[in-house]
């Protein structure tokens, strides 16, 4: 990580910025790299110590949900046809992740959908990430499995939902709850949230 950087991520965590995360999941369509679009999102803003706000809704993605997507999470077509579509809650999920950390079980994928949904309707998305998949790696490196439904139940918490946002999503809260737990100096989450700000 560059020297600057990781002297802003210090000051930033100082100043108790870095309780503004936002652990999130998305669910989608499936099918061509980058023409995935979200079928469900949740949100939930953490501050640290709980959650302090939320955002959640299925969205109509207007394009047919893959077969297996749609046996993996039980969302098809005629669930989310009277669902607002992206266009219609995008305001509400660029203020509620504003100035947060995108916090996230492999967090690329998720951004990465989000970020092109808002490219679809000409809105640019910037958000630094963080990605529990990587830290958990790290923090705890002698597990078997770092899938996020067997990472919970290594500590006791059952994902009663796997592959729908809201259950994903808040197993993610509990498992970052974790990880700041046994990462007390923040030490290791510093160094790995991913700047995405563009430079020049």
């Amino acid at each position: 990580m560059d020297l600057i950087w990781l002297e802003l991520v210090v000051k930033y965590l100082v100043k108790g910025m870095h309780k503004n995360f936002a652990i999130l999941d998305v669910e989608t369509t499936g099918g061509k790299f980058n023409e995935e679009k979200i079928t469900e999102i949740a949100i939930f803003i953490y501050n640290g110590e709980k959650i302090v706000d939320k955002f959640e809704s299925l969205i109509n993605p207007s394009k047919e949900i893959q077969p297996f997507v749609q046996r993996l999470t039980g969302i098809n077509n005629e669930l989310l046809k009277d669902s607002p579509k992206f266009i219609d809650v995008s305001k509400e999920i660029f203020e509620i992740t504003k100035n947060k950390i995108i916090v996230a079980h492999n967090v690329d994928f998720d951004y990465r959908i989000i970020k092109n949904e808002f490219q679809n309707i000409n809105v640019k998305y910037i958000r630094d990430t963080l990605c529990t998949v990587e830290l958990s790696k790290l923090i705890f490196p002698d597990l078997k499995s770092y899938k996020l439904t067997n990472l919970l139940s290594n500590f006791g918490i059952v994902n009663e939902n796997p592959h729908r946002a809201n259950s994903d999503a808040l197993g993610a809260v509990e498992l970052f709850k974790i990880l700041t737990y046994k990462d007390l100096d923040m030490k290791v989450i510093i160094s790995k949230i991913k700047s995405n700000r563009e430079y020049k």
